[in-house]
């Protein structure tokens, strides 16, 4: 019987494969310069229709700013690029730019026209600060609305040099977080009236190296809190005694509420309830019966730390108002656990945007837009998991 003898292999031949690669590389780079191209007409087609928007908006009488409109174009691309390649927050970055390319040929004036010049700079200033969603926030806005501004995410340690820096370095503004905000007050050369009440500033703004410190905590919580319950006449427990907790108990109180501020340690929370002509107890003394709103006002249960919470289930009423304004991540377990036991929730979001919405203005002096930035963070969040 013949033996069958196994043909050898052709070894494969690495110089040719490469010349295939390379080959396929080059296919693949006159598809994409084929569709940039395609992208850019189709930019330039959009940009002329609404230059002729513009038009029609003159003869209207109606501004060229609509972000209820930008809000609804934006959810429907959201919706339309769900499970696609383009991440969610570059989509707000592509999306942001376009609209503000758009107002501006709707007006007939460039930006330079609205006084924009030289990029400004900004930063938040805190530690920890990785968790910060307030670049995307800030950055998106900066976008919408053509304003030349670059926001970044910088860890302080120290304050007091952190804002020399700001001053020498030329940044227009600042936000300031855990644990600065009511450290910085040294450090400014004016103080707004609310927040030097308050005891916390968590916006500066730098006017030709004058450093101004406000706080828009107290407006961000009370905004927030108005979508879901009426605050005057309400019984509103604050927990913690830091900066934002000292913006909660000075917001509740001036629109009408009783205000009891609980805390473990009791000289800063003490200091903190006289001050601001409010109560104190003991957190231990927490009884749900005793208030109409709580408020959440430490870092207690923030990323990474997620699995943590000032008060378990047991120590919640149904019905009880539970607001929580650590918004990473957006479901705390204070939150998760205050849905159990029948409480109504407001988490961190509405707050966060609300707060650096009025940041945006004091820094930029137009109009935020508020819409975009939600939107920013939502999908942000959403992208994080």
């Amino acid at each position: 019987m013949a033996k069958t003898v196994k043909e050898k292999e052709t070894p494969a031949d690495p110089a040719a494969e490469r010349a295939d690669e390379e080959k396929r590389l080059a296919e693949l780079r006159r598809v994409i310069d084929r569709l940039d191209a395609e992208i850019l007409r189709l930019f330039n087609e959009r940009l002329e229709a609404a230059r002729a928007v513009g038009e029609v908006k003159r003869r209207l009488g109606l501004p060229v700013r609509d972000t209820r409109r930008e809000a609804e174009i934006f959810r429907r691309l959201a919706g339309l690029n769900r499970g696609s390649l383009l991440a969610d927050r570059y989509l707000v970055q592509v999306f942001a730019a376009l609209m503000a390319a758009a107002r501006e040929v709707q007006s007939g004036s460039p930006h330079a026209a609205d006084g924009f010049g030289t990029p400004s700079l900004f930063a938040v200033f805190g530690n920890p600060v990785v968790h910060s969603l307030s670049p995307v926030m800030h950055n998106a806005a900066f976008a919408a609305t053509g304003f030349p501004g670059i926001y970044a995410a910088i860890r302080a340690a120290d304050i007091r040099p952190t804002m020399a820096g700001v001053r020498a370095l030329g940044f227009r503004g600042a936000s300031i977080t855990i644990p600065h905000k009511e450290a910085v007050l040294s450090c400014l050369d004016y103080i707004d009236p609310q927040a030097r009440r308050i005891g916390a500033v968590n916006t500066v703004l730098n006017e030709a190296g004058v450093l101004k410190g406000y706080n828009t905590d107290g407006e961000g919580i009370v905004r927030a809190l108005g979508e879901r319950v009426e605050i005057a006449g309400k019984r509103v427990a604050v927990l913690g005694a830091g900066g934002a907790a000292r913006a909660a108990a000075f917001g509740t109180r001036r629109e009408g509420a009783a205000v009891t501020v609980y805390n473990r340690t009791r000289p800063k929370a003490e200091a903190l309830a006289a001050a601001l002509e409010v109560s104190f107890r003991p957190i231990e003394e927490f009884d749900p019966s005793d208030a109409d709103i709580l408020i959440h006002a430490t870092p207690v249960g923030m990323s990474p730390n997620a699995g943590e919470t000032p008060l378990c289930r047991d120590r919640l009423r149904p019905g009880l108002v539970v607001m929580d304004i650590v918004y990473t991540p957006l479901r705390t377990r204070l939150l998760a656990e205050a849905e159990a036991a029948g409480c109504v929730t407001v988490d961190g979001l509405s707050m966060f945007v609300y707060q650096g919405a009025r940041q945006f203005e004091l820094w930029t002096g137009i109009e935020a837009p508020l819409d975009i930035m939600r939107l920013a963070v939502e999908t942000e969040l959403a992208a994080r998991g």
